[in-house]
């Protein structure tokens, strides 16, 4: 997978070129992937960078006496180059070395853009670890005795580590939420750098201290100008997140799904004639299909249809495996079909994907799981809303499935009362619970749901994610929250932008894009009706109830009822057997436990 590897040792307490061998094999599997490497001259320090040669291909590695190793992109670097005194053709790594000159640990503050760093200073003794506000690529960090490991995989981490093992807590957050909460992976002494966030190393102390540059949460209902300035404002701030994904001279790709946020970025490329490759996934004669057709003949691009058939999963067990390995386990899918649409992006020439994640915030009445509705909008305080949050969150994960399934010495770290209050230590900001709902879809589910879906695209094609531009979020959430709960900051985009795709129907509502809140309301009736009678045209892209179940059951004997799997101690076996034997008789409330153990098994294969 593409992204950074390294060790710092500054008493040289291990073998950092060696050490850094036996880290780096994991992260070599995709074809397209090229690798650079370097050992300092003390012995100190190995730094890897792993990458596609997108969007960073010059090399980074050198002599210096500071390193900079840099993943991603910035946005103000021309800004930046002026600030430092760099030449107009500074790279992004020479810019990010002139401004920790100048700035120090602070440097990151000063970053706009999508990115991950590090910065080794062996005669300060120091290193230093940053991500951008949103997450935006995961680096994932492991301190013990005088050593500190860094990179994009959890996977390599654990290759470095003497005793590795699985994380009951993150175990937990799975089971209850669907994704591990703030800094936890599945390797225990693993950790994930928040967004935002500045990791420092002192070697002369042996002491690591994080700390956050940016928060989220006080940039909420910042904008007291009228609504029609808001929109002003959220447009141009989405004008400016497309020229940045637009930048660079890339073949460009864009999963259209049909629904409103891949539809605002399909209005600018058309407007712009970007050239363009388009793809859809579902089912033949699903929603998405059909109108995800109509789009791309509208805007003229090369348009492919990925079609969801059951010959698809006639070997789950490897797909499941493949998934986890490159999400490092911490991703359910919703129906395993993400390697179908890695499969057909790795068959095209695409270099550059654009997706639309992040903008539900602009209608977030639609931010599963933390979606507003009408009762949390009279909420008036954060525990009431977390209860609800995370009744809501039994209701869809049904983790309470999970009560005696564990041995006596997992069952400590499981369980309702660990799962809320790993809640209420990530809902950390004074805001207003339809804020905060927000919020923590910004701050958790995206960085801890998006971002690892994103890093199985990331094995053949960068990703840029238009929506999930720092300056388009601020200007989103900056209004008030009932002008981003609906759908009308999406369609004033299209409206302003290129309004004939306006016309076509929204696959979630039926009803034209541009459509009133009365005409929506009839279209959503037909339309669900429609959906449930399986009508050519508006079914779901997929049914995980049907052939897809099927095929996830049939893989539960041979990965979680194994001597192997038994044996971990982590489950009581007569109980794990009753809840598989439930499952395959029809009983769909374990499904989403046993997806939880079987992603978990299969890390700990691979892994441990």
């Amino acid at each position: 997978m593409a992204g950074l590897l390294g060790v710092y040792s500054p008493n040289r307490t291990v073998d950092a070129s060696s050490l850094l061998a036996r880290m780096l094999p994991p992260m070599q599997r995709g074809a397209r992937l090229a690798t650079e490497r370097a050992v300092s001259a003390s012995g100190q320090t190995a730094l890897a960078r792993v990458h596609l040669g997108v969007l960073q291909p010059r090399p980074q590695l050198s002599a210096d006496s500071v390193q900079v190793v840099f993943h991603g992109e910035l946005f103000n670097r021309t800004e930046l180059r002026s600030r430092v005194g760099a030449p107009t053709d500074a790279t992004d790594v020479a810019i990010v070395r002139a401004l920790y000159a100048q700035s120090g640990d602070g440097c990151a503050s000063a970053l706009k853009g999508s990115f991950c760093l590090a910065v080794v200073d062996e005669a300060r003794r120091r290193l230093v670890l940053a991500t951008d506000r949103l997450a935006s690529y995961p680096l994932y960090w492991h301190h013990a005795s005088g050593v500190l490991l860094f990179g994009s995989e959890v996977r390599a981490l654990v290759k470095g580590q003497a005793h590795a093992a699985i994380d009951p807590l993150a175990l937990n957050d799975l089971l209850q939420f669907g994704f591990p909460t703030g800094t936890r992976t599945l390797a225990s002494q693993v950790q994930l750098l928040p967004g935002g966030s500045t990791l420092v190393f002192h070697g002369d102390t042996d002491t690591v201290r994080v700390t956050r540059y940016h928060a989220w949460g006080g940039v909420f209902n910042l904008n007291t100008a009228s609504k029609a300035r808001y929109l002003d404002a959220v447009t141009a701030a989405f004008e400016t997140s497309m020229s940045r994904a637009i930048a660079g001279e890339h073949r460009y790709g864009l999963s259209l799904s049909g629904g409103l946020d891949t539809r605002v970025m399909l209005a600018v490329l058309d407007r712009q004639r970007v050239p363009l490759q388009t793809f859809t996934l579902g089912g033949r004669g699903c929603a998405d299909e059909v109108i995800g057709n109509q789009l791309a003949k509208m805007a003229g691009t090369r348009h492919q249809f990925m079609p969801l058939e059951e010959g698809y999963l006639s070997d789950l067990r490897s797909k499941a495996a493949q998934m986890t390995s490159l999400s490092d386990g911490m991703y359910t899918s919703d129906g395993f079909t993400e390697l179908l649409a890695l499969q057909s992006f790795a068959a095209t020439d695409v270099n550059m994907l654009l997706r639309g994640h992040l903008g539900e915030l602009a209608k977030a009445g639609t931010a599963y799981p933390f979606h507003t509705d009408a009762r949390i909008q009279v909420m008036t305080t954060k525990d009431e809303l977390l209860e609800y949050l995370f009744a809501r969150q039994e209701s869809l994960n049904v983790g309470s499935r999970a009560q005696g399934l564990f041995t006596p010495q997992w069952a400590s770290a499981e369980g309702r009362g660990v799962a809320l209050e790993a809640l209420r230590h990530a809902a950390d900001a004074d805001l207003a619970p339809a804020d905060l709902c927000s919020y923590l879809y910004l701050t958790e589910y995206h960085r801890r749901v998006t971002v690892p879906s994103l890093e199985i695209f990331r094995e053949v094609a960068e990703v840029r994610l238009p929506l999930a531009d720092e300056d388009f979020v601020e200007a989103v959430v900056g209004g008030q929250r009932d002008w981003r709960n609906g759908v009308e900051i999406h369609q004033t985009l299209v409206r302003r932008i290129n309004p004939k795709f306006l016309k076509v129907r929204n696959p979630n509502t039926g009803a034209p894009a541009g459509a009133g809140p009365l005409e929506e309301f009839v279209r959503d009736k037909i339309n669900s009706v429609l959906r449930r009678l399986n009508v050519y045209g508006y079914r779901h892209y997929h049914s995980f109830d049907g052939w897809m179940r099927q095929a996830f059951v049939n893989i539960l004997d041979e990965v979680l009822l194994t001597p192997q799997s038994l044996g971990r101690g982590v489950c009581e076996p007569d109980v794990l057997r009753q809840m598989v034997a439930a499952a395959k008789q029809g009983d769909k409330t374990p499904d989403h436990v046993l997806q939880v153990l079987v992603v978990a098994e299969l890390w700990q294969i691979e892994n441990l």
